[in-house]
């Protein structure tokens, strides 16, 4: 039987701001009030850049472009690199620093928390690895990307398995680091990639989404020994979401 309650929120599409918005006060939820532990299980409606908190957005992204297209750029309150949402799979997993469930070490911490992807994915597709610190590469195509805070006395990470790829907004939406592909053997960014449509050979439907989705969850359950219990976010963390809107809508805050 399974020992740790988690809250689980399984949902459908949401805009970047309202994922990033809803993510964050979910960790100030769990800081804050008591709550439990919580996996959220999301994906993105259109496309959205989000880069890293200390990150030169100008450097990172076609902003001409993005605004042209109506792609929001949103600046992320973790860490990593410069990511473009299209059609992917997200999660964020929030826990006390405290737990046993977590490793003290972050480069551990990344191990151990992406290790549901990793044994979903490889239910599916031969040859995923773990890249550190935090990569999941197949053939050294990373397929999904994670990062993560600790704030408040928690740890929030959130992380994406790619669907697909639209081939011509990552060629043109963001910028990327030649130097660095090119020391893993890349000439371009879209060679770096790869997605579940470029695995298996075919189109990913709902009934697949759902089915690795469900997949993902019962991984984490096994992973952490994980009782679900399945509910949305507290009135409390809603008033906090709507204000941190403000925040991940605001060219001040992503563009400054």
């Amino acid at each position: 039987m399974a020992i740790n309650k988690f809250r689980l929120i399984h949902e459908a599409a949401l805009s970047g701001s309202v994922n990033m918005a809803k993510d964050h006060a979910i960790l100030y939820g769990v800081s804050h009030n008591e709550l439990l532990p919580t996996l959220r299980i999301a994906r993105w409606t259109g496309s959205t850049v989000t880069i890293g908190n200390l990150e030169d957005v100008n450097s990172t992204v076609n902003i001409d472009y993005c605004k042209k297209n109506n792609i929001p750029i949103i600046r992320r309150d973790t860490g990593g690199g410069t990511v473009l949402h299209n059609t992917e799979f997200s999660y964020s997993f929030t826990i006390p620093l405290d737990s046993y469930l977590i490793p003290g070490s972050v480069d551990e911490s990344f191990r151990k928390l992406m290790a549901p992807l990793i044994n979903t994915l490889e239910m599916y597709i031969d040859g995923v690895e773990y890249r550190p610190v935090n990569d999941i590469v197949i053939k050294k195509r990373k397929i999904s990307g994670n990062a993560q805070v600790r704030k408040y006395g928690v740890l929030h990470q959130h992380g994406t398995v790619i669907i697909d790829i639209n081939d011509e907004i990552f060629a043109s939406a963001i910028y990327y680091d030649e130097y660095k592909l090119k020391s893993r053997g890349f000439s371009s960014l879209r060679e770096s990639l790869t997605s579940l449509k470029d695995e298996l050979g075919r189109d990913i439907d709902e009934k697949f989404i759902k089915e690795f989705e469900t997949a993902l969850i019962n991984s984490f359950a096994k992973e952490f020994d994980i009782d679900f219990v399945s509910s949305d976010i507290t009135d409390s963390e809603k008033n906090v979401m709507d204000e941190l809107l403000k925040k991940f809508d605001s060219d001040e805050w992503n563009l400054q």
